[in-house]
């Protein structure tokens, strides 16, 4: 029965935060809250290319450490090439050295230009970002409440773990999109078309408080764009976000597995395979995915995460997209030197 009252009580506190409401200009604004430590403002894009062309970059805006600035491409039969967490300056809007994200129509288009250098090789990126799916904030879909406050009931209650709980109330929100325009590597300009993928997030973040996690976010071939994510932090596990867009609607994925509920042979494998439960009762689909091009990144020395160009089969029906694997590294130990 104490459990039992546990897990309602949690329940109703993850499902009060969902009655947020906000319009496509707040969200798609800069958030900077000064008096709040550990403040992150973040966005991110990602690219695949027909033509074997990728890249991800990231913009984290921070209140009391420096920003968090990516770029890395992939050029077919050359490698990955790339940067993180320069000392760029900060400019207005979504600006931080040459990098820029300029948003021309909230929630519909964006503008990514970048003119500079990567590895002593110039680069010129002046790309559009125009949506092929709604925004999806996971305040609404993506997440269950039951799913989240049942995992809250299983920690031990203490004020300091209430702190930190508070700390992850963020705004979380994802979208699927068509990126186009030049692409200019060592003097010859391409015209080229990506998939996209894209977030943006603001709240506290602390790396240190990370565990380990995984993100998948693709497209499929028939139209469908998904999510899949588990993440444990220090003071509370396996907490789950998951989404289907069939094309029409957004529906939130009723179980993926665990940690403990995934054969992995390492800590962050280069293929993985998982059933998904789309609806309570539902039949299970299965997902495998392959990863090809790695961009590593370590986060404030603390959190190593790898993302990476990744093909996908789920429910039968190829796809594309980004997956994401990260780990503590004073949890866990892996060579953050590999190759791969």
């Amino acid at each position: 029965m104490k459990q039992f009252i546990k897990d309602q009580i949690a329940i109703k506190l993850v499902s009060r935060g969902k009655k947020r409401e906000f319009s496509f200009t707040g969200l798609e604004s800069k958030h900077c809250e000064k008096d709040i430590k550990a403040f992150n403002d973040s966005s991110y894009f990602a690219g695949i290319s027909k033509e074997g062309y990728s890249f991800v970059t990231r913009m984290s805006f921070r209140v009391d450490k420096p920003n968090e600035n990516w770029l890395m491409i992939n050029i077919p039969g050359e490698g990955v090439y790339g940067f993180e967490n320069l000392s760029l300056k900060e400019g207005r809007g979504f600006k931080q050295g040459d990098l820029e994200y300029i948003c021309i129509e909230p929630a519909k288009k964006w503008r990514l230009l970048y003119n500079g250098t990567i590895n002593n090789h110039g680069l010129r990126l002046d790309l559009n970002w125009d949506a092929s799916s709604p925004i999806v904030v996971f305040d609404k879909t993506g997440t269950s409440a039951k799913q989240v406050g049942k995992q809250i009931a299983k920690e031990k209650w203490t004020k300091g773990f209430f702190k930190k709980l508070r700390e992850l109330d963020q705004v979380h929100y994802e979208q699927a999109g068509i990126i186009s325009g030049t692409f200019q590597w060592k003097g010859i300009a391409r015209n080229l078309s990506f998939v996209g993928i894209r977030d943006h997030s603001w709240g506290v973040r602390n790396w240190e408080d990370w565990d380990r996690h995984f993100w998948i976010l693709g497209l499929l071939d028939d139209g469908r764009f998904f999510n899949f994510s588990l993440i444990s932090y220090g003071f509370v596990k396996n907490l789950q976000a998951a989404f289907i867009f069939d094309k029409t609607n957004y529906k939130t994925i009723y179980k993926i597995p665990y940690f403990d509920e995934i054969q992995m042979d390492s800590l962050m494998p280069k293929e993985l395979s998982f059933d998904v439960m789309e609806e309570k009762g539902g039949k299970k689909k299965l997902m495998t995915l392959e990863m090809k091009d790695f961009f590593p990144f370590q986060m404030d020395n603390n959190y190593y995460l790898r993302q990476a160009r990744s093909n996908f089969m789920y429910d039968g029906v190829k796809g594309v997209g980004i997956a994401e694997m990260g780990v503590n590294l004073k949890n866990y130990e892996i060579d953050v030197d590999s190759t791969y």
